[in-house]
């Protein structure tokens, strides 16, 4: 491939210049179908194309599902306000206040695209209700036609994402679980070989890795056959490698290596290295159970060795379904062992969603008092673009840079409107022309969106300016009228960015916190008995909690204290998940006949209360299981070997985790309910 001869080549993001083509492309097939239809705002054609303007296939088109779901909700909500209050201008603008905060709150609780459409449903009662506020009787057509425009933008976007051929999403996705399997297989291996001591962080960065691959997987199965059984591989493999993770933490920390005879180490290695080995958890302690006694007939697993066995067979077990589940997203093909539907869950932020809520709220409300004050005609126009502009900041989690986007982003794109609309649309008037004159400006506004450092302002810049500009089927080339439009523009940007640099401006260690005491909560839910059962959305949640906080600790400056306080708040979720598996482990051993009495004693032990001796009752639990002999059945020897490494991962963990809880005065001060 021939490289470009300039020396800030290189420093481009790859592949902007095919995004930027097909955006024009886009933009240039709805306008033209727009005009040849005689749309009453071409200019929403426009708004809309640069709003779904994303560079990979299954990004546009999930946008643009959920960009046509947001809007059908606005219409409807934006009827019902000026119905309701048409004739009270302050009722009126305290419901749109109200929804505006409520749909902040909503897309601020959920993530990608579906945040979007909870936004969008916000700010399309702005554009359509708050616009009507003079004219209520307008605002079914307006809705009509509002809908019809953005329609438009969206099959536009959908026609040429399809037919040229842009980068498919999937495949995206699949080279992230494909580049994140060596660091996990890495683990693994040092892992079974007694070297993982990466630290807390390390793997709690790795855990986030994996859990961002939701992102893309969010629109990955738009351009997928048979899209949901592809996408539940995905999930899948990304579960499985969040489990080798888990696992590996496990062996290192709590896999106590003087119990473990060298004999068992060895056969546990063995297993591992067989690459032919494709069963369950049960299945892996059976082959190990095998091997061991092989060279040392009747040996009985003690509790550390029953430890090592359970975490390396999960993570072995994990390992084959790693590798199922990126063959069913690359081929398409479901076992029928794997059909069941695996589910990630998230951690809802509640605080920051209720920060950005109230902050919409009041910044609202205080630009609609802005607007009322300076009684000017067309101040609805400002106030409709203050209240866009602040609910799409509510899920950014630096809005200071966002309201620094729209103060930077909206002069510019007034600039560029004003040099294309005075000098350059006077010397043409056809749509060719006005193609080639559109060309500069979309290039350098998806240049600017593909950039993190320059996304605010390019997509300021980029999606307003066929608002400035008025575009129109009859276009107007008056400059007071041009300067009495966007005079309003500019002073939303100006009000946008007042508010979202000064009101409740996100603080990271606030956050961070609210995410500890969120792990905290968890644990103490767990150990009063309760809890979320074990299983993949428990796993998911725990890391998502632990990535949310490294999230906001990577925000302030590197401490001691910092990695300190990680490495707490990731013993607290250990023990977290040490307990759920006990507990599991404990209602699988009650199904035998032998192990039952020992299960329910396990169970007693398991919930932690004050005055805190736990230990004591674990080791009578421990000592109270039956041992795993030959001639025991092969299903109830795989049960005890369960049920003894459930209750000494307990054991280990809490010996890790009670000093801290002592010093955070978890233990001392609050007591589990």
């Amino acid at each position: 491939m021939t490289r470009l001869p300039a020396p800030w080549a290189d420093r481009l993001p790859p592949g902007w210049l095919g995004f930027g083509l097909r955006t024009w492309c886009a933009l240039v097939l709805g306008l033209a179908t727009a005009f040849w239809l005689q749309l009453d705002n071409p200019l929403l054609v426009g708004v809309t194309v640069m709003i779904l303007a994303q560079p990979l296939r299954g990004q546009a088109l999930s946008k643009a599902f959920y960009r046509l779901l947001g809007t059908l909700v606005g219409m409807g909500v934006s009827i019902v306000l000026v119905a309701v209050w048409n004739q009270q201008r302050g009722p009126f603008l305290g419901g749109v206040a109200l929804w505006l905060a409520a749909c902040a709150f909503v897309g601020s609780l959920e993530r990608d695209f579906r945040s979007y459409a909870a936004l969008l449903s916000g700010y399309t009662v702005a554009l359509v209700a708050v616009n009507c506020i003079d004219t209520p009787q307008n605002v079914f057509n307006i809705a009509v036609s509002r809908a019809s425009a953005i329609t438009l933008g969206v099959f536009a976007v959908a026609v040429v994402n399809i037919l040229s051929g842009s980068p498919a999403a999937w495949r995206g996705l699949a080279d992230g679980l494909k580049q994140l399997t060596r660091p996990i297989s890495e683990t693994a291996r040092a892992a079974l070989q007694h070297r993982h001591d990466s630290g807390a962080q390390a793997d709690i960065r790795l855990g986030a890795r994996i859990l961002a691959l939701t992102t893309p997987l969010s629109y990955a199965r738009t351009e997928l056959e048979r899209g949901g059984m592809r996408a539940n591989g995905a999930r899948l493999a990304m579960v499985c490698m969040l489990t080798v993770l888990d696992c590996a933490r496990g062996l290192g920390r709590h896999a106590r290596h003087d119990g473990v005879a060298p004999m068992v180490a060895d056969a546990i290695a063995r297993i591992a290295r067989r690459t032919d080995l494709r069963t369950d958890q049960a299945g892996f302690i059976a082959h190990m159970l095998d091997a061991i006694r092989a060279e040392q007939p009747g040996h009985v697993p003690n509790r550390d060795e029953a430890l090592a066995m359970e975490r390396a067979a999960c993570m072995l077990s994990a390992r084959t379904r790693l590798h199922a589940g990126q063959e069913m997203l690359t081929e398409g093909i479901c076992p029928p062992e794997h059909d069941r539907t695996i589910g990630i869950a998230i951690q809802p932020n509640y605080v920051l969603a209720f920060i950005g809520a109230l902050r919409v709220l009041v910044g609202f409300s205080f630009a609609a008092g802005v607007c009322v004050i300076t009684g000017l005609p067309g101040a609805t126009v400002a106030l409709a673009q203050t209240a866009l502009t602040l609910t799409l900041a509510a899920t950014n989690v630096d809005t200071a840079r966002f309201g620094m986007g729209a103060v930077i982003g909206i002069p510019c794109s007034v600039l560029a409107a004003a040099v294309l609309n005075f000098f350059v649309l006077l010397h043409g008037a056809d749509m060719p022309f006005l193609a080639l004159a559109l060309l500069p400006q979309t290039l350098l506004a998806c240049l600017l969106l593909m950039r993190p450092s320059t996304a605010a302002i390019g997509f300021n810049y980029g999606v307003f300016f066929f608002a400035i500009l008025g575009l129109d089927n009859h276009q107007s080339y008056n400059p007071t009228e041009f300067l009495n439009r966007n005079i309003f523009y500019l002073l939303a940007a100006l009000l946008a960015f007042i508010i979202l640099v000064l009101l409740f401006p996100p603080s990271a260690r606030r956050q961070r916190f609210w995410m500890g005491a969120t792990i905290v909560r968890a644990l103490e839910r767990r150990m009063a008995g309760r809890g979320e059962p074990d299983g993949p959305a428990r796993l998911t949640r725990s890391y998502d909690r632990l990535a949310q906080m490294q999230f906001w600790t990577d925000r302030l400056p590197a401490t001691p204290s910092s990695t300190r306080q990680m490495e707490s708040f990731a013993t607290f979720t250990e023990l977290d998940g040490a307990l759920a598996r006990a507990r599991n482990y404990a209602r699988l051993a009650e199904q035998h006949t032998l192990l039952r009495p020992a299960a329910e004693q396990a169970r007693r032990a398991l919930m932690l209360r004050a005055p805190w001796a736990v230990s004591a009752p674990l080791r009578q639990a421990l000592a109270g299981v039956p041992a795993p002999t030959a001639q025991l059945p092969l299903p109830t020897q795989i049960a005890a070997i369960n049920l003894l490494a459930g209750l000494n991962a307990v054991l280990r963990a809490w010996q890790a985790a009670e000093p801290r809880l002592r010093h955070y005065g978890i233990i001392r001060t609050r007591k589990a309910r």
